[in-house]
């Protein structure tokens, strides 16, 4: 009787220890914008993520118009900003708005989410205007994809909820620097163009690792290939290390 007992504890702990642990601690995340937020790939996100997006569309439009977008996983935000509360939630900036109606909504929604840290997601501009709109040196006028306009977005709102934790991911940070490697001659890359599938959306492995990989760090997630399995070996460690100058987020 007591051989069994123990053959029957041993078993157990041995199934125990091959069955996934549930994370009861897994963070919730929910995340605002178009396109540029789905080639994050949100679905391969750590924790409970859920998402409102619509294609091509800014933040102002989306917050009056958020009854029909594109993509029809949505969780239309009036309804998920109100009912749950999130650990984080991104919002992305984009073309067609304005410093002040950009600081507007995102603060509307803040104010939905008194505990969630919020993200703000750069996007990142066309491959042709890449290099004008990363040089802007003002926040005046129409949105642009420089950090003179991330940093004017990001400084308005911590001013305005210095109690609140913001964070970014950086994306056209990250797609800088390797416009400035590929001057020089380095990385896998020989135009700024191959890391795009069309005009302004990145190519389906390369791109979304990369971008993939700053929403975790936004996230504070561990970096992942899971998902992105095709991506060429040297290539993987050339965007590794451009995500490791990423600092630490706050």
């Amino acid at each position: 009787m007591t051989q069994l007992c123990l053959l029957t504890l041993v078993a157990a702990l041995s199934l125990c220890s091959v069955l996934p642990a549930e994370d009861s601690d897994a963070p919730s995340c929910y995340l605002i914008g178009n396109s540029l937020t789905n080639d994050t790939v949100p679905s391969l996100l750590d924790g409970d993520v859920q998402w409102h997006i619509d294609c091509g569309k800014s933040l102002p439009f989306i917050f009056q118009n958020p009854a029909e977008p594109c993509v029809k996983t949505s969780a239309l935000w009036p309804d998920a900003l109100e009912q749950t509360s999130y650990d984080f939630v991104s919002v992305q900036v984009h073309y067609g708005s304005t410093l002040a109606e950009d600081l507007d909504v995102i603060s509307q929604w803040i104010e939905l989410q008194p505990k969630a840290v919020f993200i703000v997601h750069s996007g990142w501009a066309r491959a042709e205007s890449q290099a004008a709109e990363y040089a802007a040196t003002t926040s005046a006028g129409p949105m642009v994809h420089s950090p003179a306009y991330l940093e004017a977005v990001l400084t308005k709102l911590r001013e305005r909820y210095p109690a609140r934790t913001f964070r970014q991911t950086h994306a056209q940070d990250l797609l800088a620097r390797i416009a400035a490697d590929i001057t020089v001659g380095k990385g896998p890359f020989n135009n700024l163009k191959d890391l795009y599938r069309d005009d302004i959306h990145l190519d389906v492995v390369t791109g979304r690792y990369l971008m993939h990989n700053a929403m975790r760090h936004a996230l504070g997630q561990p970096r992942s290939a899971a998902g992105f399995e095709k991506i060429t070996p040297t290539v993987k460690i050339y965007l590794d290390s451009v995500l490791d100058t990423l600092t630490e987020e706050k």
